[in-house]
């Protein structure tokens, strides 16, 4: 029975939630990996990072979110924007904005399995093809 990378992010960070000792962590990190190998997943292993991080952040009720807007935005609006994130999903926010212009307006927000692209140019496609298909 093959078990999913999913569920293997969720042990290890299930095992390593509360541990303060290093050598402990690193021990079960390695464990991990000597058991991918020998059930023939070691190919999970580069997937596994950002799997590790998504669950351990869940764990630690933090959520990391990517925000795609088409212009900078300062401080200020960086820090309102990850208060209105971590009300809105009822744990810490830490947000990386990126900026692109090809947006022409909106906002686009990635979290753990979620998109949500309330962007003009995502608004603009939707609208060709339901012409087009109309």
């Amino acid at each position: 029975m093959r078990i999913s990378l999913k569920k293997y992010a969720q042990a290890l960070s299930d095992s390593l939630h509360g541990e303060k000792d290093s050598a402990k962590v690193n021990e079960r990190i390695e464990n991990l990996l000597k058991l991918l190998v020998k059930r023939k997943q070691s190919k999970l292993v580069k997937q596994f990072t950002p799997a590790f991080f998504s669950e351990w952040m869940k764990k630690n009720g933090k959520v990391f979110c990517k925000v795609t807007v088409p212009y900078e935005i300062n401080d200020s609006e960086t820090k309102d924007l990850e208060k209105l994130l971590s009300d809105a999903l009822n744990r810490k926010a830490t947000i990386e904005v990126n900026v692109d212009e090809n947006i022409i307006g909106g906002i686009k927000i990635e979290f753990e399995d979620y998109i949500i692209d309330g962007t003009v140019l995502t608004g603009l496609k939707t609208l060709k093809s339901q012409i087009v298909n109309a």
